[in-house]
């Protein structure tokens, strides 16, 4: 199975953050904005809206980080997943992500990092505007190179 990741396209976003509420119900059955493995930030400058959310990279810096063992990947999805036994909310794995994903649980010492809802991410399946996809990581690479160079060919410096 060739590995899948999240892909966010701000240009379609509206801000609605039904992703991040599908997300803490999904693991926490709760709508809490602090229990959610994806974010979506507002750019007031720009007017428009971004994800943060795990990349789920293929070198994993924020498992080469944990001296804990507490993150590992999952074999079937390729999603980090978090061995809550063994993770002690250091946050070494959240200072080394340079994508700023991960984050701690608000009640428990626990990082918080997208497990790609075991293959089948709710915040894609609900997103309204389709601003989240689920594609195979070739794809994705393809579609976010193809955005920056759209970008650039409008004279622009935004990774939309």
């Amino acid at each position: 199975m060739n590995q899948k990741v999240l892909v966010f396209e701000p240009t379609k976003c509206v801000g609605c953050k039904i992703c991040e509420t599908w997300c803490s119900i999904t693991h926490y059955n709760v709508n809490n904005p602090a229990k959610t493995c994806i974010k979506v930030i507002r750019d007031h400058e720009n007017l428009i809206d971004h994800g943060i959310i795990c990349h789920q990279c293929v070198d994993a810096p924020c498992i080469k980080s944990c001296k804990f063992d507490a993150l590992y990947k999952d074999k079937r999805t390729g999603a980090v997943l978090v061995d809550r036994e063994k993770c002690n909310g250091c946050r070494k794995c959240i200072r080394a992500c340079p994508y700023g994903a991960p984050s701690m649980h608000p009640e428990e010492k626990l990082v918080l990092i997208c497990d790609l809802c075991n293959g089948v991410p709710q915040c894609v399946a609900n997103c309204p505007e389709q601003a989240i996809q689920y594609l195979e990581r070739h794809k994705s690479e393809r579609l976010y190179r193809s955005k920056i160079a759209e970008n650039a060919g409008r004279g622009g410096n935004r990774h939309d």
